[in-house]
């Protein structure tokens, strides 16, 4: 049976964040007339239960990011290092990307209002690509020992 390595951890740990970041609310928006508007992953929903899919493309970075990361967890026993490595640097940046994706709808949706309500659920993807750090950092450290076990092999006369 295999080992299982802090960086398989970190990884289910970071998947379980962005799945779990799939389903809360990002952000809640009041305006000077009292209205209000709620961000999630995939819709708007503003007074009266209006609801806009204007922003499917949050949740879809979150579900490519999660499918990286799966990927990694399933080539994990093949210990293909370097493909390992690529494929979290890919989540991280889809992470990143979902990000700048978020900034702007906030930006948007900040016109004339006089609060703003940042939900919890909005640091899952940071915490997320944290793990991912730690994992990637988990895979070089796995790696270099490989390396180091056969440079300390010597045949003998």
């Amino acid at each position: 049976m295999k080992r299982l390595l802090a960086q398989h951890i970190f990884i289910l740990l970071s998947l379980a964040a962005i799945v779990v970041c799939l389903f809360q609310t990002l952000i809640d928006f009041t305006y000077q007339d009292y209205s209000f508007a709620t961000l999630t992953n995939f819709q708007i929903v503003s007074n009266g239960g209006k609801a806009s899919s204007t922003p499917w493309a949050l949740g879809a970075l979150l579900i490519a990011s999660a499918t990286a990361q799966l990927f990694v967890l399933l080539i994990a026993a093949f210990r293909n290092y370097t493909l390992q490595k690529r494929a979290l640097i890919f989540s991280m940046l889809l992470l990143a990307g979902y990000y700048l994706v978020y900034l702007v709808f906030v930006l948007i949706l900040k016109n004339e209002t006089l609060a703003v309500f940042p939900h919890w659920g909005t640091l899952l993807p940071l915490i997320s690509i944290i793990l991912s750090f730690m994992a990637f950092r988990g895979i070089l450290h796995t790696e270099a020992k490989i390396i180091e076990m056969g440079n300390s092999f010597r045949l003998r006369d």
